[in-house]
């Protein structure tokens, strides 16, 4: 038997009793609070005893949500998806019982609550009456019925938003010649079809897929038909839930007291209004516009000089479209460059890079990855457990003899796409970590980075584009997050609304420390390391690693301008009246992005980006900010990754050093949501923040 920290269910019937049993716990512990005699309760026998049932189903709950996005059978992934609504009714019904909160809210403002013995218990108590109140606890009984119902009708939306894309098996299928330009070891792994006597290869909606042909198909009409393709995924079914999704958010918030439902999800992160956000997003259009502009003209001269190469120039038109954009940004590296993603991609070696990686988080954060033999719920997925070397060296002798005693938690990797798994990249935590108040045992933390990478082929080893690798090393910065957390409350872990349990965690500080990692996939110190050819066991060369790193900020106004319209767009959809709002989703998505970005869009009856986004269904409505935002905070804190104080003009890195890695270990990711962000990022920075290095980011060359 392998050491496996979760188990998931293999049969249905299986799930069903788990799900059975995490209700049973929530409904009893909020019965034994209320049983508690009044003149005997204090913040022991009601607040910790409440807190600690919940972080036991949360503990419990992930294994018969989490088979969702990534179980084998279809059966058990449909009763999965159904469980996760029954999981969100039951924890909203634990934090809408106005009994529970009344007297939580009577114990804050006794004399017990000025002894809750230290600031994080004091923090747990204000933010658990927080989740009270945003259930409507504080509300009429009549509007917070109103109130659960629009929850249960919103969870249950998002739920089959989810799944739509989850079990999508959209493909097109495409002749070897409307292929052209796509490398011969991608469309060797294609699956084949015949249709009228004709040899054709299925090109799914998958990220693998449509990378590589956004980037590589050199005709101009298989880029359209693949991009139109994918933008009218789901959208029958995603369309109308959208729609109503939408409309459900704004009565709720409007319940609450809240002009929309924008207002509603700010009013606990960093940026606390609508209007901080839309002046952020102003601000950073006004820093790019120069180069935004510059980005599309460079792109428009790569495709006006392709098309009179071809004797394609009666069909230029001068226009930039959406399927244009990333194809000639690889002619631009190419040919300004000489970055050929492809040969780029021979030295990425998926398990390589997998390995290097690790080693790399070991080394500054001073932790140990060792891996956990065994089979697990697909045949490809891993398990590694984490030790805290740093501490272990100290314990000396000790340490030596009970090297388990400084292990601090466990993450599995899913990184391969297949049939009906979540189809994006995410890390979902799988359990909290926690303290058992009889034994004071600490519960350890488990994660699973989930990804859909590129596969092996018959017949060369799984290889990642750079991109890849950096998505690689972003999404793990969170397993090192989700692995940091020493809480004594699950509440205060790293987590989001990929799970149903509740988090303290602000939305637009989750990205925060992920983001900040990503500048060590541009150091050559760190290239040098991951890049090895998979034939010949050659390094990266030199020269391709610092061509590779100028491509940075290649088109990186047009890039930021496409995230903020993106950004802007979610933002409006949950900022106007959808009672009142003039136009369809579709079309305010089309006009915003065309007008922000000045790309041509796919077009089409069927046509609707929003269809295809996970995250207006995942959590982060009305918070796709949070990447430019995190973006703004990562760069800030990665100037203490860099010393200019040396004799040369250069910046000289300290992304590998040990010491300064793990201050950042301790001070930023250890303190989870124990700590306001702001205190983190003051107390790592010394100083207050400021926006000076993302700027410059954005307008230097």
């Amino acid at each position: 038997m392998s050491e496996s920290p979760i188990q998931l269910p293999e049969t249905v019937s299986e799930l069903k009793e788990i799900v059975a049993r995490v209700q049973a716990l929530l409904v009893s512990s909020g019965d034994d609070l209320v049983a508690v005699p009044a003149n005997q309760r204090n913040i022991e026998n009601t607040l910790l005893r409440l807190q600690e049932a919940q972080s036991q189903a949360a503990a419990m709950q992930t294994q018969c949500t989490f088979p969702s996005m990534v179980h084998l059978d279809k059966d058990v992934r449909d009763a999965a998806t159904e469980a996760k609504k029954t999981m969100q009714k039951a924890w909203s019904a634990l934090y809408s019982r106005r009994d529970v909160y009344e007297i939580l809210r009577q114990l804050d403002h006794s004399s017990d609550a000025g002894h809750c013995y230290d600031p994080i218990t004091h923090r747990l108590l204000k933010h658990t009456l927080r989740l009270f109140e945003r259930h409507g606890a504080a509300l009429s009984e009549a509007d917070q019925q109103k109130l659960m119902n629009y929850r249960t009708e919103i969870s249950g939306l998002e739920l089959d938003f989810q799944k739509a894309l989850n079990e999508d098996m959209t493909d097109i299928l495409l002749s070897a010649d409307e292929l052209e330009g796509c490398t011969e070891s991608w469309i060797s792994g294609l699956a084949k079809a015949e249709k009228d006597g004709r040899h054709l290869y299925k090109v799914t909606m998958k990220t693998p897929d449509i990378l590589n042909v956004s980037r590589n198909a050199s005709l101009p009409e298989t880029r359209r038909r693949v991009a139109t393709t994918y933008r009218q995924v789901c959208t029958s079914t995603n369309g109308p839930i959208l729609e109503r999704l939408i409309r459900l958010r704004h009565d709720a918030a409007v319940l609450l007291g809240y002009k929309s439902h924008a207002a509603y999800q700010l009013d606990i992160n960093m940026a606390k209004t609508v209007e901080t956000v839309e002046d952020f997003l102003d601000t950073i259009m006004k820093s790019i516009s120069p180069k935004l502009e510059s980005d599309k003209q460079t792109l428009l001269d790569l495709k006006k000089a392709e098309y009179q190469k071809r004797g394609w120039s009666a069909q230029y038109d001068g226009v930039l479209y959406a399927w244009d954009v990333k194809y000639y940004q690889e002619i631009l590296f190419k040919e300004k460059y000489a970055v050929d993603n492809s040969l780029i991609q021979e030295y990425f070696e998926l398990n390589y890079v997998r390995d290097q990686i690790m080693g790399i988080y070991s080394k500054i954060f001073q932790l140990r990855f060792e891996q956990i033999p065994g089979k697990y719920w697909a045949d490809d997925v891993t398990l590694f457990a984490v030790y805290d070397q740093k501490a272990q060296n100290q314990a000396g002798e000790e340490g030596k003899k009970n090297p388990s005693a400084f292990k601090i938690g466990y993450f599995y990797l899913d990184l391969f796409p297949r049939p009906g798994k979540y189809a994006h990249q995410c890390v979902v935590p799988l359990r909290p970590s926690y303290v058992v108040s009889g034994t004071m045992e600490q519960v350890l933390p488990v994660a699973v980075n989930v990804g859909n990478l590129s596969r092996p082929t018959a017949d060369r080893p799984a290889l990642l584009k750079h991109s890849e690798a950096n998505t690689f090393f972003h999404e793990f910065g969170h397993v090192c997050h989700a692995m940091s957390s020493k809480a004594r409350y699950s509440l205060f872990n790293f987590s989001w609304s990929v799970v149903p349990y509740p988090t303290s965690l602000a939305m637009d500080f989750l990205e925060v420390p992920s983001i900040m990692l990503e500048n060590w996939l541009w150091e050559p110190t760190v290239l040098k390391r991951l890049g090895k050819h998979y034939k010949t066991g050659n390094e990266l060369p030199d020269d391709l690693i610092a061509s590779l790193v100028k491509t940075r900020k290649v088109s990186k106004g047009l890039l930021f301008s496409q995230q903020i319209a993106v950004t802007a767009i979610d933002l409006k959809v949950h900022t106007l009246d959808p009672y009142t709002r003039p136009q369809t989703i579709p079309e305010l998505w089309q006009q915003m992005s065309e007008s922000l970005v000045g790309v041509k869009l796919e077009s089409g009856s069927d046509v609707n980006p929003a269809c295809q986004l996970y995250h207006i269904a995942m959590g982060y409505d009305a918070g796709y900010y949070v990447y430019s935002w995190s973006e703004m905070h990562a760069h800030d804190l990665y100037t203490r990754f860099t010393d200019k104080t040396g004799t040369n003009s250069h910046e000289r890195t300290r992304a590998l050093d040990g010491e300064l890695g793990r201050e950042y270990w301790e001070k930023v990711l250890v303190p989870n949501a124990t700590v306001e962000p702001i205190e983190l990022l003051r107390d790592f920075l010394g100083r207050e923040p400021n926006t000076e290095a993302f700027q410059r980011f954005l307008t230097e060359p």
